[in-house]
Order: structure tokens, then C-alpha cells, then sequence
């Protein structure tokens, strides 16, 4: 008996745990989940904290540090990205005697956010613009005026201004949706849950849009909500908000838009594609398409706290999984269950640790660790090495590169294999199908592409602990390439433990 256990154990030892029966996948073009998907990109921020010579650390954005940046998202491709924003640390210059604003569209801080906006431009990306939320103070200076909140008619006033500077005068058609006030239903949010003055705010906003003639160019992103999240001190808990949205704001909102930083067990599970799909099913009741606006992993773990309690620049809030291969992993699983689920866009957060501070106060040692890299390592950090790209960046550039904008999202067979997911999408007759399998097996799947003559070139990408390719520059690069030659047949992939598997037919 005990020598059988011991040729048993070497067996596993040599060949590997055992895989599941391979099964054959059918993948379905004309079945469509999602129509014209915008595409899945990130949070970008105009850096506050170094945006000018005025600013808490200088003007440390050099134009090498924007070269870096824009090198990287050129390989990236995002097709959505975030940018939130404060008047105060803009535009918004303090208040007259009258406790009126001053407006300065010319500001340095001003300039520094048009690079990012001519970037996007540039590369059509969708803009998802706005502010965290109502102005309570102004950098470097005492007001005189304020704003009550969020249904302020000053504030609404100042920022359709604003609007129209970037939109008409400086040409920015790139901005898409504007959000008004981050994560409202928070405690921690300038609203602190009060439903009614941020929904009040919506529909002042929207009806300011339209006597401005901008309503046409962009639109309402809302509620912007965390959805999970139950504030006792508001009205409606998470999900009641992007419901009561539906229910009283459709006619004043373009777009639904909501957040998550979700549990690990809850996506490696599957188990976040049930939860987010029924939020998903509200904005398409109402004929509207939805995305996450933003998009992670609970920082707040017991491991990640005490990881953070090990570097002397990373704040609370930080999640530094980022370092790690498997956040790349994780990372990828929630955004092929973000879109098999009903979603037309998911952004991460976020692009850059050099970004935010904890409470944005300019704490070099409370710095939000969430980026692909930190910009700034060198200089704030002393550590150069902090500016490399992290391993996340491989599975999420892939994701946003090869899901161009106006792909359809399209069904497939379900894997009732536990880790494993896939989605699959079309354009113009080009595809791109993603895998992952968040399990402990090696896995093996015949995939059919239903109704498919293909004789194509594709690329394979593996993004695994072990298997990783890339250039000098650190971007991937495939791992296969070679011609599809479909017609009815099936498409044998192996999809390794903890992996990531892209293929493309898609030639950029």
C-alpha cells in the first residue's frame, strides 16, 4: 500500500494534477450580449499633487514623464478612461467680494489636464469627466463664498462653463459623460449619501446642459454608486440607487455607471457575474447601456493591511496585490464576468500611483498604491524601479486593446469547469476571445465558433507565473502566431492554472 502511494505521488510529481475532461465550447457570433461594447480602459487622473510649479511637489510631470506615460497607453489602447477632477484644483481660483467664483480656464493646473484630454482626442478614446465632488475649499487660499452642496446653483453654473470651454472653444468631442459627484451614496462621498441634493443636482446639471446647447455632445453618467455598499445614513442602500435612477433619473442620465472593489471568493467563484448581472438587467430595462466607472479589489483584507504597513509611502488606501502576478489573474476574471454580464465598459483603478494621496492632501508618504507603475518613484520614492511596469498591466492592456470599440460581445456555451471563463467578441469579422482559469488545474477546451469560415492569421497571448512574453519595452508580445483555417472544426486550447489566454484575430 505504501509503495502504490508513493508511484501515485510521483505520478502527479511528472505529469501534473489531472485535468478536467476536455469539452467542447460553441461559440455564437449572431447571439449577441452586448452591442457596439465602448471598451475597457482605466483611471487617469491630471496628476494634482504635481500638475504645476504651484502645486504641494512641484512641477514634476516633465514632458519625459509624459513620454513614458503615453508610450505605454499607446500599447495599451484604452478605450475608456475615467478623469475625475476638482474645480479647486483646476480652475476655480476663489470668490469675489460678492462670494462669486472665479473662473481661470488658463490656469497652469488647467494646461497640465489638456495634455491628458489631447491624448485622449487624439486616440478617441471615451471620456467618462467630472468631480469628485462640491468644492469646500481652495488650495493655497481661505474663500469667501462656498457652495451648499451638490444642488447648488453656482456649482451647476461654474461647471457648464467649464464644459463648454473644454467642448467648444478647446474642441475636446472626446468628452462623453460627465459624473457629478464620486461614489454619492458614501459616507465618505461631499453628498454623504443624501439622495435627494445629489439627485436634485442631476437634473439642475442636466437641464443646465441643455439651455447650453451641450446636452447633444455629452451626457450624464450616473449614479456612479457603489453598488454593494449600503450607507445607513441614506435612503437607499447601493443597489436601491442605481434602481432609483431608473426609476427617477432616466430621462436626465446618458448612461448608467457604477463601482465595485469586490470580495476575491465572490470572482473567483463566478459568482460576481450573478450578483453584477442583475444591476446590469436595470439599465437595460430602461433601454441604456452600463459600465463600471471603476473597478478593484477590496483593499481593506487583513493581508493587504499588513503589507501596507511595510512601505513607508503606501497609505491605507492602496492595494498592493498590484505588485503581485495574481492580481493580473483576478483582475482579468472580473472583467470577462463584467462583460458576458451586460456591461459596455469597465475602467480600472487605477493607471498611476502618483496620482492621489491619501485624502489628496500631498503626503508623499501616504501615496494610493494602485497604479500599473508609480511615474514619480524616483522622485518621491527614491526608487526608480517603482516606475517598471507591473504584472497587471499584461492580462488588462490585452483586455483593453484587443476589445476595440464598437465589438459586439457575443455568447458562448457556460464552462462548468470551476476557475475557468471565457468571453468572446466580433468586429467586422475580426474576433478576440479571452480565458481565464482562476483554478488549481491545468484545463483543456475545444472551442467551436459557430457559423464561422475563417481562414485568418491570430496571435495567441499567455499572460502565466511562468509564461510571460515580451519586448524590450516590457509590453506582450504573442506567444504564437499562425493561420485559423475554421470551417466547423473545433480549436484545442490548453488553458494552464492560474493563466490568462487571449486570442485575436484583430491585426494591431
Amino acid at each position: 500500500m505504501k509503495y502504490s502511494l508513493i508511484l501515485f505521488f510521483l505520478f502527479l510529481f511528472i505529469h501534473g494534477y489531472p485535468k478536467e475532461p476536455s469539452k467542447t465550447i460553441g461559440i455564437y457570433p449572431d447571439k449577441v450580449i452586448t452591442c457596439c461594447y465602448i471598451g475597457n480602459g482605466v483611471q487617469w487622473s491630471a496628476y494634482p499633487h504635481a500638475d504645476s510649479p504651484d502645486s504641494e511637489w512641484g512641477d514634476l510631470m516633465t514632458p519625459k514623464k509624459w513620454k513614458m506615460i503615453f508610450d505605454r497607453l499607446d500599447y495599451m489602447q484604452p478605450k475608456l478612461v475615467r478623469v475625475m477632477d476638482q474645480a479647486n484644483w483646476r480652475y476655480l481660483k476663489g470668490f469675489d467680494a460678492q462670494g462669486e467664483p472665479i473662473l481661470d480656464f488658463n490656469s497652469p493646473e488647467v494646461k497640465t489636464l489638456e495634455k491628458l484630454l489631447d491624448y485622449c482626442q487624439k486616440n478617441k478614446i471615451t471620456v467618462l469627466f467630472g468631480e469628485w465632488g462640491c468644492p469646500s475649499q481652495i488650495k493655497n487660499s481661505e474663500p469667501s463664498g462656498h457652495f451648499k452642496g451638490a444642488n447648488d446653483p453656482k456649482w451647476t453654473n461654474i461647471i457648464v462653463k467649464y464644459l463648454d470651454f473644454l467642448i467648444n472653444t478647446k474642441g475636446y468631442s472626446c468628452l462623453k459623460y460627465y459624473n457629478l459627484v464620486n461614489e454619492p451614496n458614501g459616507y465618505w462621498a461631499s453628498t454623504e449619501g443624501n439622495w435627494e441634493e445629489w439627485s436634485e443636482g442631476i437634473k439642475m446639471l442636466n437641464k443646465a446642459l441643455i439651455k447650453a446647447g451641450l446636452a447633444n455632445k455629452i451626457s450624464i453618467a450616473g449614479p456612479d454608486a457603489v453598488a454593494a455598499y449600503d450607507n445607513a445614513a441614506s435612503k437607499y442602500t447601493g443597489i436601491q440607487w442605481v434602481e432609483e435612477s431608473a426609476r427617477q433619473l432616466n430621462q436626465d442620465l446618458g448612461i448608467y455607471e457604477i463601482h465595485a472593489y469586490t470580495d476575491y471568493d465572490l470572482v473567483r467563484s463566478g459568482n460576481f457575474a450573478k450578483f453584477y448581472g442583475g444591476i446590469a438587467n436595470l439599465a437595460k430595462k430602461v433601454d441604456k447601456q452600463i459600465i463600471f466607472g471603476e473597478i478593484g479589489f477590496d483593499k481593506m483584507t487583513d493581508e493587504n493591511q499588513k503589507r501596507v504597513k511595510t512601505d513607508k509611502y503606501a497609505s491605507e488606501d492602496s492595494q498592493m496585490s498590484v505588485y503581485d502576478f495574481s492580481y493580473g489573474i483576478d483582475m482579468a476574471d472580473a472583467a470577462i464576468q463584467i462583460m458576458n454580464s451586460g456591461y459596455s465598459g469597465a475602467a480600472a483603478w487605477d493607471l498611476d500611483d502618483a496620482m492621489h494621496t491619501l485624502g489628496d492632501k500631498g503626503d508623499k508618504s501616504k501615496l494610493k498604491r494602485w497604479g500599473f507603475w508609480n511615474s514619480l518613484g524616483t522622485e518621491i520614492c527614491n526608487k526608480p524601479a517603482d516606475e517598471n511596469i507591473r504584472p497587471w498591466f499584461y492580462s488588462w492592456s490585452l483586455l483593453c486593446r484587443y476589445f476595440p470599440n464598437g465589438i459586439n460581445i457575443i455568447k458562448s456555451d457556460s464552462i462548468a469547469i470551476e476557475g475557468v471563463r471565457m468571453v468572446a467578441g466580433v468586429k467586422e469579422k475580426a474576433f478576440t476571445i479571452a480565458l481565464v482559469n482562476n483554478g488549481s488545474l491545468n484545463q483543456k477546451l475545444q472551442l467551436k465558433l459557430d457559423g464561422f469560415l475563417i481562414s485568418k492569421r491570430y496571435k495567441k497571448f499567455i499572460y502565466s507565473n511562468n509564461v510571460r512574453p515580451v519586448n524590450g519595452s516590457g509590453f506582450p508580445v504573442p506567444q504564437e502566431t499562425g493561420s485559423l483555417h475554421l470551417s466547423g472544426e473545433e480549436l484545442s486550447v490548453d488553458v494552464p492554472a492560474k493563466s490568462f489566454i487571449l486570442y485575436t484575430t484583430f491585426n494591431f
